[in-house]
């Protein structure tokens, strides 16, 4: 078996190696170097991180009381400025601008009023500056250094621009200026007028009123410019330029109703007496000036009146069957044929006319108009204006050329244009002529003038043809006739051969 041992007593106690002693020290100075090494490197690092801050805070010293690179406001750079210099410079430089420009409003050599921005209503106030200094300041002047590094660096890929506003220039502000303006310059426009009628000059019949062109101030367009002109900042003179304003009636329209549409023309015979061409004179008289109006009708024996001495008249002969018969008015039939021919080519509408018995010395066959004016007989010359228009009459006794003794009977018809170049002409035609069948006349010549006896005759005069004649009247257009159409045919009966015969028995 195995015997229990006692343990054994007495014994010193069990001691450790030296060499576990000398392991734990060891341990203890390992410990101490981390520590070191710890406080080294946290010192290092802070040292380094020190270093580095104070070369960062060296860099972005120059910008620590101004502001950064790349700040612009209003257009002019504030870099390297303090607050107070910035607010000071932008400042000066805004009232600058608002005292910068100025337009003088102009007509004709007046100037009306200066305009500036001020009075346009753009104003400036310092304050309007502090949001965008405070912004700008901001950008670079929060945090760490190292975050203001960054921001100013950021500056130069991002700059900042930034522009108060004085306000525009108002358009109510300057329509009220224009408005005040407008009433100094605006003028109504006026219609020409006729004025009168003077019926002895050939020149110039016509006087008017001339027409005024009227002027309004186009304040639409005016603003407009103005308002550009504040905008760009251009300073000067502004010359207001009213727009024309047209009359309605101007003196060519008015000469286009008062246009010549015909003259007519017949010879007065150098046989012709003075008498005789006082009473053409007398007639004319009665209708030289007359203005006709629209629907009015022409009465030649109600305007000229009844041919007496009472009416100034004076004896004349008168051709009657091939001689000179003594009448009081003799001649005025030379003026009731002229304006007959007057009235066809003026496209008077003719109510009344009678071509006389013979024809006449002073115009063709078919171109005349007898009138006759006695309490038991009249015979008449009428026309009626369908022109639309009022139509101006006239007529005058006038010499032919430069020949004193040679006179002319001249009507000239006035009204409504017959268009461009539009002239109208009479044309006759005989159609035929007619050879007198029958006996001859024979007249007592009681005072024995010529033959005494029953038996003697002698020749008054010879039979006479008579005739059938067509009245055309022609249009031209320039000095091409583009139609025609006949307007009256008449005839002029064959006339008996006439002998006077004595009245005794032998």
């Amino acid at each position: 078996g195995c015997m229990n041992r006692a343990p054994v007593r007495n014994k010193a106690p069990h001691q450790h190696p030296p060499r576990a002693h000398g392991r734990r020290g060891h341990g203890i100075r390992w410990f101490f170097l981390l520590v070191v090494l710890a406080v080294a490197a946290a010192l290092l690092w802070y040292g380094v991180k020190e270093l580095r801050q104070r070369r960062v805070a060296e860099e972005i010293a120059p910008f620590e009381t101004v502001f950064a690179p790349n700040i612009t406001i209003n257009g002019t750079s504030i870099s390297g400025m303090t607050p107070q210099q910035a607010l000071d410079t932008l400042t000066q430089q805004m009232n600058a601008q608002l005292n910068s420009w100025s337009l003088n409003l102009t007509y004709r050599g007046h100037r009306f009023t200066t305009l500036t921005y001020p009075l346009l209503g753009m104003t400036f106030s310092p304050e309007q500056l502090y949001p965008y200094l405070n912004e700008a300041w901001q950008l670079t002047h929060v945090g760490d250094v190292f975050a203001r590094k960054q921001a100013l660096e950021a500056r130069a890929e991002n700059p900042y621009n930034a522009n108060t506003q004085a306000g525009t220039a108002s358009a109510d502000m300057v329509d009220a200026y224009l408005a005040s303006i407008a009433p100094y310059i605006n003028r109504p426009p006026q219609d020409a007028v006729l004025l009168g009628f003077n019926p002895d000059s050939v020149n110039a019949p016509f006087s008017f009123q001339q027409e005024q062109v009227g002027l309004t101030l186009d304040t639409q367009a005016a603003r407009e410019d103005i308002l550009a002109l504040a905008a760009s900042g251009q300073s000067g003179d502004y010359e207001l330029q009213p727009a024309p304003v047209p009359p309605n009636v101007t003196v060519s329209d008015l000469n286009k109703q008062v246009a010549l549409r015909a003259t007519a023309q017949t010879s007065i015979s150098t046989r012709s007496t003075e008498n005789r061409n006082n009473n053409i004179r007398v007639a004319f008289s009665r209708f030289n000036g007359m203005v006709l109006k629209n629907g009015q009708e022409f009465s030649f024996n109600r305007i000229v009146g009844p041919r007496d001495y009472k009416s100034g008249f004076f004896d004349a002969d008168e051709i009657a069957y091939g001689e000179y018969v003594t009448g009081v008015g003799g001649g005025v039939c030379q003026a009731s044929s002229t304006l007959y021919q007057a009235a066809l080519m003026a496209g008077m509408t003719i109510t009344d006319r009678t071509a006389h018995s013979d024809p006449v010395n002073y115009t063709d066959k078919g171109l005349d108009a007898t009138v006759f004016y006695s309490r038991d007989r009249k015979i008449d010359f009428k026309f009626r204006n369908k022109t639309g228009g009022d139509v101006y009459i006239a007529a005058h006794v006038t010499q032919a050329g430069n020949n004193a003794k040679k006179l002319m009977c001249t009507i000239r018809i006035y009204g409504p244009s017959l268009g461009d170049q539009v002239t109208y002409r009479l044309r006759t035609e005989i159609l035929e002529t007619l050879q007198y069948v029958g006996e001859p006349i024979y007249r007592q010549d009681k005072n024995h003038e010529y033959v005494t006896y029953v038996d003697e005759t002698k020749k008054i005069h010879d039979a006479k043809e008579g005739y059938v004649v067509a009245t055309y009247l022609q249009k031209f257009e320039g000095a091409t006739m583009v139609e025609e159409h006949r307007v009256t045919t008449d005839t002029y009966a064959a006339k008996a051969p006439e002998y006077w015969r004595g009245t005794m028995r032998r």
